[in-house]
């Protein structure tokens, strides 16, 4: 077990004398992946990203069958947030805005992640519940749509939670967060390499199941426009466009027709694992999980009568810091994620 010096840094939450620092950092420690958004604090209320980087750590691997976050997903969890330490100070970021999800939530043993975060890294982490989980995204995505974008149906498709939220003008009226996340549900029904048509069915069940209890809460939507966050939809839209080398720009607004989605499941389905990894566009450490992330869209937007869905590189990362800074600074801010990015991360 790695157990650094963090003498260095300090466990004071960020903006604690409520002033602004030049720059600030937003992590999101998912189920599947771990996120980091550095964004420098400009005097005009703009935040313009630095640094961006993604890891795939699996935390929420086992979570389905164990309860437990596993120790060698905590630790590949902690190890890469030990790599971002050094990256955080040359920015002069002693705390990170760091958050943890569906399966920090879920796990029983959360109590000893927190506590080895803190010990081995020097970092504090808030677990959100869903509720504030897709509030926080929804002003994420809000931040990357065109103003005459107000009503909308976003989707975002985590490794161990599906968020809905249905919102007007920027403001959510209706939202849901649901199980349906694509670890949990890989875990649960497609382990299978490839996946029986039994199998397939019973996970198609399961979500169709869940996707009415959403229909029941988020009431008519049918005016929205779908949009759609997070590694999943992401990488479709980097499949669609067969990106071999990831390019956010190409992928944020991107349109993305249910007829492509159910092509690209076609594809994935005839494939096994080790065969889907030499699909263009698809990451290596998605092969195993992207089947259930499609089912979770494709059933969704045929469940709700969409036929196509808005693409937004923007999501909950990006809604912790314009969350924290509106309250720090007293006044809306915007943030530009391309203009002046370091990005060594693919799918986000």
């Amino acid at each position: 077990m790695l157990r650094p010096n963090v003498g260095c840094m300090t466990s004071s939450p960020p903006f604690s004398d409520g002033s602004l620092p030049q720059h600030i950092a937003g992590l999101d420690l998912g189920t599947n992946t771990v996120r980091l958004l550095i964004v420098r604090a400009e005097s005009d209320a703009r935040l313009t990203a630095v640094y961006s980087d993604q890891v795939m750590t699996r935390l929420g691997e086992g979570l389905q069958q164990y309860g437990t976050l596993q120790d060698a997903a905590m630790d590949r969890t902690i190890q890469t947030l030990q790599r971002w330490r050094p990256i955080l100070l040359q920015h002069g970021i002693n705390q990170p805005l760091a958050i943890a999800t569906s399966a920090a939530r879920d796990a029983t043993n959360r109590d000893d992640f927190l506590r080895r975060v803190q010990t081995e890294v020097g970092f504090e982490v808030e677990i959100l519940s869903g509720e504030k989980e897709a509030r926080h995204t929804l002003l994420g995505i809000a931040a990357g749509l065109s103003p005459t974008v107000t009503n909308i149906l976003l989707i975002d498709i985590g490794g161990g939670s599906t968020e809905f939220i249905s919102a007007r003008d920027g403001q959510s009226d209706r939202l849901y967060s649901t199980d349906l996340g694509v670890v949990r549900l890989t875990e649960r029904f497609l382990t299978s390499d490839p996946i029986p048509d039994e199998k397939l069915t019973a996970a198609q069940n399961f979500i169709v199941d869940w996707l009415q209890k959403v229909k029941a809460r988020l009431g008519n939507v049918g005016e929205s426009i779908l949009i759609g966050t997070a590694g999943t939809i992401t990488t479709l839209a980097a499949m669609d466009q067969e990106l071999a080398i990831y390019d956010p720009r190409k992928v944020h607004q991107y349109q993305l027709p249910l007829a492509t989605i159910q092509r690209i499941r076609k594809a994935c389905l005839s494939k096994t694992i080790v065969a889907r990894r030499t699909m263009v566009g698809l990451e290596t450490g998605r092969a195993d999980v992207i089947v259930a992330g499609i089912l979770i869209l494709q059933l969704t937007m045929e469940e709700f009568g969409f036929s196509s869905l808005l693409v937004s590189e923007y999501g909950l990362r990006e809604g912790i810091l314009i969350d924290q800074i509106r309250k720090t600074a007293g006044k809306t801010v915007s943030l530009d994620l391309f203009a002046n990015l370091h990005r060594t991360e693919g799918q986000s």
